[in-house]
């Protein structure tokens, strides 16, 4: 039930009821009703409008409150869930700053490995020997290593940056080469691998060097520029230079040397190496003894040089045979074969070097030969040596018989029955006397004179000694051309010749009877004869003077012939094979040939071609008998004989002059010192014991200058004049000697100053 309301005007503001002003103002419209209502109504009406008021403002306040504890419950469940969202995104930051702060170490880490690596990698470029540089798309300079710059005479690899080939001190055709190969790299985006130049550097000196460029690319794969990397080999490229000069040295050596060298695997026994000399050796070609095996030739198998061979191979020792051997080729001679092994890369080879024994062999027995003939030699010299020693003493003794008969001829009268006898003894004294010049000639004591000779006045003077030389059984007979013109020579080289001819003549004759002839006579000879002699040295044609000695003895076999002139070639048994070439080394001397023409049981005859010269022949004639020059004075005379002391003495003191005797060169300088006032002329023999007739002669000259000194020797007054050329030796008069041949010598020495006396 409801009470009666209160209609009369309450101040809604008055009802303690804590309204607000805007609450208030909202009851305004109740002052209106309060008005035109009865109090009670208006207190009934007040009472219910506080009531709805009051309920209104107690919903109100729920409401508010429940909104307050909503709004509460949301701020709560809000400031939780921010709490769990600032938890949750504390977490998720401190997640991310921990992250961050790996990512971040991370990072640090992976640059100082950059930074290290970049370092690393900068002192590797830096202190590798190799140049290395890079160059941009245009072949400008990027970087380089500290080796290239100080080769391009920069300080710092810095400085390389922005330059080009032609700002470094290379040549311009190098720089043009080098950016030929840097655009061809780029271009074609190829690496080239070992490219060999020549780079000039900044110290003046010229490098071989041995490049690399390849291309440089970026991130995207395109290519930026050229890398390029290269080694100074010139040291490398003299190491190969110079081996490149042993290995064709070793070719030609190979190719070149005199012994046959073949190489063979030792595993498959194939040639891998032949030179030309084993080629030519065995007959065939260098391409045939490549395709040969060693262990399937036939002719090695046969002479043990396979099973030599692998014993070879086998223990690695150098071995040696020689062997007589029948090449595949069809060739046969004589082999001295070496085998040594050798290895290759871990592979034994055999070598074979070969020498041809046929040449050894010859030259052996051409040495045996001339060991025959040195001894041959060494005989012919000691009698030489033997002969000369007999010419001399021959000489002396001629010396005594011709003087003795020539001073018996002038104390006998002229019409002593004596005389003829005496004349007999001093002409064969005097041929005597020729023959011991030649003795000399032989002995190599003496010398030749060349003169003007009449071939057939030679062969004539060498009658007697010819007929006594021959057998009993041969007879001489003679064709000796008068009038012929003269030849240029020796008279007694041609005696040795002509006596030679004539002994083999008599030889060949034998036992037997047969006859022998010598001839003489002028002949014209043109190029084709003369062709067909012995002694064919491009001789001119004309006139020669033929010497032919033939005879009707055995003969000589075809095949002997061109052997007859060989040095100690010989038929007989005890023969020193030396006359016949004597023979033709004597013609050779006189500029003429020799014809031989032989046939076996028919004799034989050979002709000898002397060529003829201008003028007349030289013919010594006899002394015209002249009166004996006679002086006075003291004649000092030295000789180890004493029997030409003594003939000597004799012929002086025949011509007027005292004598003093001398046995040696000493005795006769101690006696010149005591008697040189008295002694007008000193007669000295060349050899003398003690001091010889040179020494003799010097000593004397030293005590006095102007002394008169006459040498005597039985040497020519060639060899003597020759010593004592400018020496102021005053004459020469040679043994065996006469008093007529004295007398004109002490005339000519001593100026003729003494008599004449009939001879």
């Amino acid at each position: 039930m409801h009470k009666p309301m209160n209609l009369s005007p309450v101040n809604p503001c008055d009802s303690g009821l804590g309204g607000t002003s805007c609450y208030g103002a909202a009851l305004m419209p109740c002052d209106l009703l309060f008005a035109w209502l009865p109090v009670s109504l208006r207190l009934a009406a007040a009472l219910a409008l506080l009531l709805a008021v009051t309920v209104i403002v107690v919903r109100v306040f729920r409401q508010r409150s429940l909104r307050h504890r909503r709004v509460e419950e949301e701020l709560r469940a809000a400031k939780e869930e921010l709490e769990r969202r600032v938890a949750e995104r504390t977490d998720a930051l401190h997640h991310a700053n921990e992250q961050l702060k790996q990512q971040l170490a991370e990072r640090m880490r992976v640059e100082e490995e950059l930074r290290q690596g970049r370092n690393m990698l900068e002192q590797i470029i830096d202190t590798i020997p190799q140049f290395v540089f890079w160059k941009d798309k245009d072949s400008i300079y990027q970087g380089c290593n500290i080796v290239f710059a100080r080769a391009a005479g920069l300080e710092d690899p810095v400085s390389i940056r922005g330059k080009s080939d032609y700002d470094l001190p290379w040549l311009r055709e190098e720089s043009d080469a080098y950016r030929t190969d840097d655009r061809s790299v780029m271009d074609r985006d190829i690496a080239k691998y070992h490219i060999i130049e020549q780079q000039l550097q900044a110290n003046g000196e010229r490098y071989w060097v041995d490049t690399t460029k390849v291309p440089l690319r970026d991130e995207t794969g395109a290519v930026v520029g050229v890398l390029g990397i290269y080694d100074n080999i010139t040291e490398r490229k003299a190491i190969e230079e110079a081996r490149d000069r042993a290995l064709a040295m070793l070719e030609s050596l190979l190719a070149s040397s005199p012994t046959g060298i073949l190489v063979y695997d030792g595993e498959s026994g194939a040639c891998v190496k032949a030179n030309q000399a084993i080629a030519t050796m065995v007959g065939g070609t260098v391409e045939q003894l490549l395709s040969q095996n060693f262990r399937s030739i036939a002719s090695f198998k046969e002479t043990g040089i396979y099973a030599l061979g692998e014993l070879v191979l086998d223990d690695g020792q150098t071995r040696a045979m020689e062997v007589d051997i029948n090449t595949s080729f069809g060739k046969s001679f004589e082999v001295e074969v070496f085998l040594s092994r050798f290895d290759v890369e871990g592979r034994h080879h055999l070598m074979f070097i070969s020498v041809d024994l046929t040449e050894r062999k010859q030259l052996e027995n051409e040495k045996r030969l001339i060991e025959a003939q040195m001894l041959h030699v060494q005989k012919l010299e000691s009698l030489g040596v033997l002969a000369g020693g007999i010419a001399h003493d021959f000489n002396n003794i001629l010396m005594v018989v011709l003087g003795n008969a020539d001073l018996a001829l002038l104390r006998l009268p002229p019409g002593s029955p004596a005389c003829e006898n005496l004349v007999q003894i001093e002409q064969a004294a005097s041929r005597a006397a020729d023959l011991a010049r030649q003795m000399l000639a032989y002995s190599g004591r003496g010398k030749f004179v060349i003169e003007n000779l009449d071939l057939t006045r030679v062969v004539q003077e060498m009658a007697p000694m010819l007929e006594v030389s021959i057998s009993k059984k041969a007879l001489l007979r003679y064709d000796l051309a008068p009038d012929l013109p003269p030849v240029s020579g020796d008279a007694t080289q041609l005696h040795q010749v002509i006596l030679n001819l004539v002994i083999n003549a008599s030889e060949a004759i034998g036992d037997g009877t047969g006859v022998i002839s010598i001839s003489t006579k002028l002949t014209e000879c043109d190029r084709a004869y003369l062709s067909e002699s012995w002694v064919d040295d491009r001789l001119p044609e004309g006139a020669y003077v033929v010497l032919e000695v033939s005879d009707t003895g055995c003969g000589i076999d075809r095949e002997v012939i061109p052997k007859i002139f060989d040095p100690f070639f010989t038929t007989k048994f005890t023969g020193r094979g030396l006359g016949m070439a004597a023979v033709l080394g004597i013609v050779r001397a006189h500029k003429g040939a020799i014809k031989v023409y032989s046939e076996k049981g028919k004799g034989s005859s050979f002709r000898l071609l002397l060529p003829c010269v201008h003028g007349a022949a030289d013919h010594p004639e006899p002394s015209p008998l002249r009166e004996l020059w006679r002086g006075s004075g003291t004649v000092l005379l030295a000789d180890d004989e004493e029997s030409i002391r003594v003939l000597g003495s004799d012929m002086l003191r025949a011509l007027g002059f005292d004598v003093t005797l001398a046995c040696d060169g000493r005795e006769a300088v101690e006696l010149f010192k005591t008697g040189m006032d008295d002694i007008v002329c000193v007669l000295l023999d060349l050899t003398m014991p003690y001091l010889d007739g040179e020494q003799t002669f010097r000593a004397l000259r030293a005590i006095k200058p102007d002394v008169k000194v006459i040498m005597s020797s039985g040497y020519n007054e060639q060899e003597v004049s020759q010593k004592f050329a400018g020496a102021g030796l005053s004459g020469f008069i040679q043994k065996p000697y006469k008093v007529v041949e004295m007398s004109r010598k002490l005339s000519e020495v001593l100026g003729g100053k003494g008599s004449a006396a009939p001879q």
